[in-house]
């Protein structure tokens, strides 16, 4: 992945641009899902995956193992082929219908946080809004709250010398990708 770099954060660079669920050669590939009765509005990334690994996804979700609830997490080490990254997060991203910028803000941080324990060094993260008629505000809107919800995981962890040369991409169409930048940059935190 050569998405651009909208911004770096105690050493973390932070990219913007389309990720490739199959094709990603990252550490940690993070995915959302809604809860079951969303099935019709999965993310095409997590389709993608689902049908590279064979329908895995869809047996966790129908077998109980992963209901999809808001901030439910699930690690998978070691996908097979064609898949490409080292591990899979998938987290669950609830009703959604509940679905707002805030809520997405909540999700990127337990990402964060997750990769972070997991002393990731490429993540890429396809959390986004899954409503197709998401207007420009909202998409602007989600990548705002998802680039803080990060930044705030980032100021809490404990080690921040464990984190130096991360490099994480978010999944955001163009005319959201400049708001992250944006945060960074007023990110009120302690120095840098």
């Amino acid at each position: 992945m050569d998405a651009p770099i909208v911004g770096t954060y105690r050493t973390v660079r932070f990219r913007a641009g389309p990720v490739d669920a199959i094709a990603s050669d990252v550490d940690l590939l993070i995915v959302g899902m809604p809860v079951l009765s969303a099935t019709s509005r999965i993310d095409p990334g997590a389709c993608a995956l689902n049908a590279a690994l064979s329908g895995t996804l869809s047996q966790l979700r129908a077998g109980g193992l992963f209901d999809g609830r808001f901030g439910e997490t699930m690690i998978l080490s070691s996908p097979p082929p064609p898949v490409r990254c080292r591990s899979l997060m998938i987290v669950g991203m609830g009703e959604i219908d509940d679905l707002d910028a805030e809520r997405l803000g909540r999700l990127a941080a337990v990402a964060m946080r997750a990769a972070l324990r997991l002393d990731s060094c490429s993540i890429a993260c396809l959390l986004r809004l899954l409503d197709p008629a998401a207007t420009k505000v909202g998409q602007r809107a989600a990548a705002r709250a998802m680039m803080a919800g990060v930044l705030a995981a980032l100021d809490a962890y404990l080690s921040p010398g464990r984190f130096a040369g991360l490099n994480w991409t978010f999944d955001q169409p163009d005319n959201a990708a400049d708001v992250l930048g944006t945060i960074i940059a007023q990110w009120p935190a302690a120095p840098r």
